[in-house]
């Protein structure tokens, strides 16, 4: 029977490769320098990736990234098979590192991407171990799109290839293509953290100049000079003695309850709601105005729990890196770390059966 064209087409494409190689690809960034950050909000703003982290040093979005560090840090895990001596070794281990590895790995959450070096020692027990794990500077490191990782060493133009099977473990957070370096959640923040900041610095400049009254002294027989020296002593004493033909009246604003202070309030609360709705997904005060009830607190509970379920899909393949690195060193055999309790709910027909089955005289090994 003759071949058909779509067969000789298929073994036409195979013969030339190219069904198992990228053909859309650019070679420049590959071996010629940095690949640029394409990051549309960073390069606006002007700053480099790393310079994110004067974001964490406002207090509500502090606040909320410690919100989901804490749930992930508070998820139990367990290593799987779990009943050999071996799962007890890599127990203790990542009983002792995991707040560092999860921490650094959720780092990726917020930068897009984190990098963690591991230095290893002989355990008197006779096995390899952790003697220190943790992130590195995301500055010093380039990913590529190929999946390698670049080491650029600080004051020098050397640069070379990293291992990520046991030195060096990537952690990338919706990589694509075309932008290697991770979608980093604190840069969809920048603009509410600097109108926050700038809003701050205009109240305090505000209240600095209206925030006390002031003394408007209207002169007839006596100098304006006169009247100023006056007005200011006023202020420090609270007393003043004018001629009763001068007249001083007090200019003052609104107060909290003012325009100024309610647009502020108005202000400051939007930009809160909007910081927590990006980091936590939702609140209850700002989806209902303060007004909550059972079923909005069980959507806001739900949504809290996708949350951490991204989270630990983030950070587990990284968690998972470490212990098959452990693995490979010491000739173990192959573990798996699971985060989060996985309910054992019974089943009913399996039971039944065997239940049918052990009456009917069957024994069960």
């Amino acid at each position: 029977m003759a071949k058909s064209k779509k067969d000789k087409a298929s073994k036409k494409a195979l013969s030339k490769g190219g069904l198992f190689t990228q053909e859309a690809v650019s070679n420049f960034f590959a071996h010629f320098g940095r690949q640029p950050d394409n990051d549309e909000v960073l390069r606006k703003a002007g700053i480099t990736r790393h310079r994110l982290r004067v974001l964490l040093d406002d207090d509500e979005i502090a606040q909320a990234v410690e919100t989901r560090i804490d749930a992930l840090l508070g998820t139990p895990y367990r290593i799987e098979p779990s009943d050999t001596s071996e799962a007890e070794f890599l127990k203790l281990i990542m009983d002792e590192w995991y707040f560092e590895i999860s921490s650094g790995a959720l780092n990726a959450l917020f930068f897009g991407y984190s990098v963690q070096e591991a230095v290893y020692e002989f355990k008197p027990e006779g096995y390899i171990g952790l003697q220190w794990i943790g992130e590195k500077p995301m500055q010093w490191f380039e990913p590529k799109n190929d999946g390698r990782l670049i080491l650029r060493k600080e004051g020098s133009s050397q640069e070379h290839v990293v291992d990520q099977i046991f030195k060096f473990f990537l952690t990338r957070r919706k990589a694509t293509y075309e932008q290697p370096y991770g979608k980093a959640l604190l840069a969809t923040l920048y603009w509410m953290f600097f109108f926050k900041q700038n809003g701050f610095k205009f109240w305090a400049k505000f209240l600095e100049r209206f925030g006390t009254p002031i003394l408007l002294g209207k002169c007839k027989d006596t100098e304006t000079a006169d009247m100023n020296e006056a007005l200011l002593n006023a202020h420090a004493q609270s007393v003043l003695s004018i001629d009763a033909e001068d007249d001083v009246s007090l200019l003052s604003t609104s107060g909290s309850n003012g325009t100024a202070g309610s647009a502020f309030e108005t202000f400051n609360r939007t930009i809160a709601q909007q910081i927590q709705k990006i980091i936590l997904g939702q609140t209850l005060t700002s989806g209902t105005d303060g007004k909550g009830s059972y079923a909005l607190g069980q959507v806001h509970e739900n949504v809290r729990a996708d949350k951490l379920k991204s989270d630990m899909r983030l950070v587990t393949p990284t968690l998972q890196a470490v212990v098959d690195a452990l693995c490979e060193l010491n000739n173990w055999a192959e573990h798996t770390i699971v985060l989060g309790e996985e309910a054992k709910v019974l089943n009913t027909e399996q039971a039944e059966r065997d239940t049918r089955l052990k009456n009917a005289g069957a024994n069960f090994s």
